[in-house]
């Protein structure tokens, strides 16, 4: 039986707050996965920080063992103080991770996300409109 793929490559995905009437976050993540360590960068829209652009960018430390992933999402360009740790499962084909996320310093902010792979064919249509080719 072949090994299951790793956890490198482009996901999309979103979280969302538990009890907040906050809308739900739409994200980016370009993973990279090597012995159980996971890391990567995650881009996603600014909603939370009056002080920056439109968009933040966020480092991921972590690690995964079988269908288990954590993480800690260090956002960059500012001291946040305390970052949110994702705690997740990956589906047995590699595809879906999906879990909760919280802050250590605040017990009542916390949330559930999914990440999915991002399609070869939408990735591909990303590429060549960045190139200026319309299919």
């Amino acid at each position: 039986m072949p090994d299951a793929p790793g956890l490198s490559g482009r996901w999309l995905g979103r979280y969302d707050y538990d009890g907040m009437a906050m809308e739900p976050v739409s994200f980016e993540a370009d993973l990279t996965e090597s012995s159980g360590s996971l890391g990567g960068r995650i881009f996603e829209p600014n909603t939370f920080r009056d002080d920056r652009g439109a968009a933040l960018e966020a480092r991921i430390d972590g690690q995964c063992s079988g269908d288990e992933v954590s993480f800690v999402k260090v956002y960059l360009g500012f001291d946040q103080g305390d970052d949110p740790v994702y705690a997740g499962t990956v589906d047995a084909a590699r595809k879906r991770i999906e879990g909760r996320w919280s802050f250590a310093g605040l017990p009542g902010v916390s949330g559930r996300f999914v990440m999915m792979r991002k399609p070869r064919a939408a990735a591909v249509r990303e590429q060549l409109a960045v190139e200026g080719i319309e299919i």
